[in-house]
């Protein structure tokens, strides 16, 4: 048995692919905990795995009445200076074999650089599409990341993306999602998709069994950055007349207030695993969970995504690949949106797109193949610790 550290923080999409390599490495008998923040602690402990807190990181979460989001963000988990003492004292403190970090926690990556056990990185989307080289979030990351590189003595980086190439870095998307798969570093590895074994919900649809109207889906933000409100009325309203079945889930999103439609059902949660099989078209902000969900299931979709990190390059990427349309998140109305669910109904040409990239998704390595890695990374540190031993 070996021990294995996950360090994560509070993201939307990147918990679940996390939480379901750990699963996977405990149903094969190691030991998996997780580091991260407050706000993960009840979801971390509630699939049974220890929880460690980043308790100076942490702590700046208590000032975010003072800061803004994304400077947040940037100070307590992508370019934590506070993290390149915590994660050493992390290391010692559990005794890990193997540690696996987040690839937005910069901070954690340039302390580990020069850590005492084997690294992994997990990138949970597409590079291409979330720090484009370049692009707004590698410019607004580049400076910050490397003045704390430079405080952890390790040398600047040219491109933020360059930070993982240190370690084996594993992608739970497919190169057929990232726009620019090509330019990626060799050694880089696309596994597919990965999710989170959850216990089924429960839940039992409204609609009478022989009610043959589409189901729509209707799956926007579940992160705590983006109001998702607007995103729902202006859909609500796309679909209230038109021959479909609606379900809306809304996650936090306050919805006293919509108006809900006579073909609509509005609830926190259903599990993707759950409700995709009988989806016929997803509209969604076109975060990668969701979408990669959505194309697992063969099931086009519907774009309106955020303004920021990797939506609106996966909107895109959805309808270059013919497997939906993508539409400004921000302003379409509802008619536009109604129009695009319509097409993508009619078209059946997005159905079959979305079927050949759920192939594409089905044929990636998958959790088997980061669970083998991460195992032979560890075998590798224990036969070098035992000759090391030897020689002395």
């Amino acid at each position: 048995m070996a021990r294995y550290l996950f360090l994560t923080w509070d993201g939307a999409g990147n918990q679940p692919p996390a939480i379901g390599i750990a699963q996977a490495l405990r149903e094969r008998g190691h030991d998996v905990m997780f580091a991260g923040y407050g706000s993960q602690r009840s979801l971390i402990t509630a699939r049974g795995f220890r929880f460690a807190l980043l308790e100076r990181s942490a702590a700046l979460y208590r000032q975010a009445h003072s800061k803004d989001v994304f400077a947040l963000k940037m100070e307590a988990v992508w370019a934590s200076t506070r993290h390149l003492d915590e994660v050493p004292e992390l290391i010692d403190r559990e005794t890990c074999d193997v540690l696996v970090i987040d690839c937005l926690m910069f901070g954690a990556l340039a302390a580990a650089e020069t850590a005492s056990v084997p690294v992994a990185v997990l990138v949970h989307s597409a590079p291409g599409a979330l720090v484009p080289p370049g692009g707004q979030f590698d410019a607004a990351l580049l400076g910050p990341v490397n003045r704390v590189r430079l405080m952890a003595g390790r040398p600047p980086l040219a491109r933020i993306w360059d930070a993982w190439t240190r370690f084996p870095a594993f992608c739970t998307s497919i190169p057929e999602l990232d726009p620019l798969a090509m330019r990626l570093p060799p050694a880089f590895q696309f596994i597919g998709p990965i999710v989170e074994h959850v216990a089924p919900s429960g839940w039992r649809a409204p609609w009478p069994a022989g009610d043959t109207r589409p189901l729509v889906l209707v799956s926007f933000s579940t992160g705590p950055y983006w109001d998702q409100a607007s995103r729902i009325r202006r859909t609500l309203e796309a679909l209230a007349a038109r021959a479909c079945r609606v379900l809306v889930t809304t996650g936090s999103t306050e919805v006293a207030h919509l108006s809900v439609p006579a073909n609509a059902v509005l609830v926190s949660h259903v599990p993707h695993a759950e409700i995709m099989p009988h989806v016929a078209v997803t509209v969604t902000h076109a975060g990668h969970g969701t979408v990669a969900a959505s194309l697992a299931n063969g099931v086009p979709m519907v774009c309106l995504p955020n303004p920021a990190a990797d939506q609106p390059a996966l909107a895109a990427r959805v309808q270059a690949l013919g497997a939906g349309l993508a539409l400004d998140g921000e302003r379409a109305t509802a008619a536009e949106i109604g129009a695009a669910v319509h097409h993508v109904l009619a078209d059946k040409s997005c159905a079959a797109a979305a079927r050949r990239l759920a192939d594409a998704i089905a044929a990636a390595p998958g959790v088997a193949a980061v669970v083998h890695r991460l195992e032979q990374l560890e075998r590798q540190q224990s036969q070098s610790c035992r000759a090391n031993a030897g020689a002395e």
